[in-house]
């Protein structure tokens, strides 16, 4: 069976159609509101508080004229309102292990699994500098999102919106062009790719915010505005410590940067003309920012498999919004078709998303907040935002792909722009795409005592958080390997560490990275999960074989029960994850399942136990190494044989 508690819910139901014919009344609505017993009531609890008024023996109803005809529940208990009710231990026991042993990797799909065609969207990082901590909850989240439907046997396709039209790239490709022999022979000598375009794109903003700041002052003090400027030179005087703490970094690569720029008469213009012409397709500028991109890229990669994560397609902000003409479909068929919706505002062109909401009362239809602002979709200078090759590209998807749902990892801080986006397609008649399109919005990681600030900097990158829990791993492993293997069970655990800690807390609430949670092995963590997985791992290779069947015992252990009840409801567990898109569900599961193994591990033993029972704990610990493989590969969380 592929869903051992699905038979146990399909009991529950012909036990309340039996009762609602008992008693007279229609009970059977409240198979949605099932929900665990305590412990010592039995194994499910229906609230029934208004049917006990009127009939108070029903349990006794339930024990002596309904179980007799059920499979699995073989008694209820009539507690504070709640029908209590138990299953035969041993029979579903048999459906739970044999189920494992039968579907093995399978085992967790059931038909209620979500199928259908999916198109997920994440990480699309701007390409100027190192991922940071934030970019590794969205990786993490997207590829697992990916890696659970794809398990459910829905069709996947993972994409990367690769942001070269965005106001950053000319700051990258002006200070790439005049430091590009430097940074290309620094990358042949071992740096990182995107590490150096990052000290790149850093320092050429500095440079330019001091020179659009002394301008500023030059003029104040000229129109003897003293006061304001003096607040202007504290803030310029930021970006200068900016550019010193980067020559303590590199002065090599600083000095060319500021040597190359320092022919550039008025930088902060000339990013803008670069911007222009980037996305006019101005060859030059076209070629030296590509490259400047693809040299991030190429970093980005070298992050992102070292957490198991790649995509099938790296989509370029030009080509799929831009050069195939979507910016310029988005702004006329607004204008045509929602006209009285679209006005000028100094100049720019805004799409105003905040009445048509309001007119056409889409909030619960889209799913929108309830503010929303202006849509400005063009600058008084032509050049497009953000959001208008946002729209263009959920257009190119609509155009080239089909896909049910269109799963979007963005930050909730863009939950507006979002908003806007589909408010545009709806405006635009596409109303289809605009309720398949989710914004899975996430909350920001914290770092205790760090405000970070990506144009100065100051951020901590997603490799310096994996090369530090990497390091605080070989700490404890490397007196255990041999050199190579614990550099490979380091590496692994770091992974499985950080990947946990990104997952564990519901995307719809901050993060607080503490390193005494990320890497505790005594629960609620990556490491916990591997050291449960590697230890189920030890006692079946100290078994040598593993019963396909056994006897299942009289005498079962509290431990036992818990452990095949929560490897009986594992298919559930995947079920309402993929249907919800919660996959903290999943790592509560995983962490439930090994605290109960461990306990049950320290209290009895396995391949020591009396003739009978060895067979059937050996079989047990095979199944509970099935499902936490098969759940960790969905985590992507990796599997250890020792650690």
């Amino acid at each position: 069976m592929s869903n051992p508690y699905g038979e146990v819910i399909k009991d529950v139901q012909r036990l309340l159609e039996l009762l609602s014919t008992e008693v007279g009344i229609d009970v059977t609505k409240y198979i949605n509101e099932v929900i665990r017993a305590p412990p010592q009531y039995g194994y499910l609890a229906i609230p029934m508080h208004s049917i006990v008024r009127e009939h108070k023996n029903i349990d006794e109803i339930v024990s002596n004229r309904i179980t007799p005809q059920l499979r699995l529940i073989n008694k209820a208990i009539l507690v504070n309102g709640y029908l209590n009710i138990d299953i035969n231990t041993k029979n579903y026991a048999n459906i739970v292990l044999s189920s494992i042993n039968n579907l093995g990797d399978k085992y967790g799909i059931s038909d209620k699994c979500p199928t259908g065609n999916y198109i997920i969207e994440h990480t699309s990082a701007n390409p100027a500098k190192p991922m940071h901590i934030g970019h590794g909850r969205n990786a993490v989240l997207g590829d697992s999102l990916a890696r659970l439907l794809r398990f459910c046997g829905a069709s996947v396709r993972v994409h990367f919106y690769v942001n070269d039209c965005g106001d950053q790239m000319p700051y990258v490709g002006i200070g790439y062009y005049v430091a590009r022999d430097l940074v290309l022979n620094k990358i042949n000598s071992g740096w990182k790719p995107d590490d150096i375009m990052g000290i790149i794109y850093s320092v050429t903003y500095a440079v330019s915010e001091v020179r659009r700041l002394s301008k500023q002052i030059e003029q104040l003090n000229s129109e003897g505005k003293y006061e304001d400027a003096n607040k202007l030179i504290s803030e310029r005087d930021e970006w200068v410590s900016v550019i010193n703490n980067f020559m303590e970094r590199d002065r090599e690569l600083t000095e060319a940067l500021l040597k190359g720029l320092s022919k550039f008469e008025d930088l902060p213009l000339m990013v803008k003309q670069w911007s222009r012409s980037y996305e006019n397709g101005d060859e030059f500028v076209r070629k030296v920012i590509r490259e400047a991109v693809d040299i991030v890229l190429k970093g980005f990669r070298i992050t992102l498999d070292r957490l198991g994560i790649s995509f099938d397609s790296w989509d370029f902000e030009s080509e799929v919004a831009v050069d195939n003409g979507g910016v310029s479909r988005v702004v006329n068929e607004l204008l045509r078709k929602v006209p009285q919706y679209m006005e000028r505002d100094n100049g720019a062109l805004v799409f105003r998303a905040d009445k048509y909401a309001q007119d056409l009362r889409l909030w619960d239809e889209l799913k929108l907040p309830r503010y929303i602002p202006k849509a400005t979709l063009l600058r008084s200078d032509g050049t497009s935002l953000y959001l208008t090759r946002d729209i263009a590209y959920a257009l190119w998807f609509w155009d080239n792909f089909k896909f049910d749902k269109l799963i979007r990892v963005i930050g909730s801080e863009q939950a507006h722009p979002q908003a806007q986006l589909r408010l545009a397609l709806h405006a635009m008649g596409y109303y289809d795409l605009a309720k398949k399109l989710i914004h899975y919005s996430y909350e920001m990681v914290n770092l205790a005592g760090m405000k970070m600030s990506g144009r100065k900097g100051v951020y901590v990158s997603l490799d310096e958080l994996l090369n530090e829990a990497k390091d605080r791993v070989m700490e404890i492993v490397r007196s255990r390997f041999p050199p190579g293997e614990a550099d490979k069970v380091a590496e692994a655990v770091a992974v499985g560490a950080i990947r946990y800690s990104f997952l564990s807390v519901s995307p719809s609430k901050p993060l607080t990275f503490s390193w005494d949670k990320v890497l505790n092995l005594r629960q609620n963590s990556g490491p916990f999960v591997q050291y449960t997985y590697v230890r189920t791992n030890g006692i079946l290779e100290k078994a040598s074989e593993i019963p396909r069947t056994t006897q299942i015992p009289d005498n079962i252990v509290n431990e036992e029960r818990e452990l095949i009840l929560l490897l009986g409801e594992y298919p559930e567990v995947i079920a309402r994850a993929a249907q919800e898109l919660r996959l903290e569900n999943m790592i509560e599961y995983v962490n439930r399942l090994s605290l109960v193994f461990n306990s049950y591990y320290e209290k009895y033993p396995v391949l020591n136990a009396e003739p009978g029972i060895r067979e059937f704990r050996i079989n047990l610990v095979s199944a509970v190494r099935t499902v936490l493989g098969n759940a960790m590969d969905i985590l992507g969380i990796p599997k250890l044989r020792r650690m």
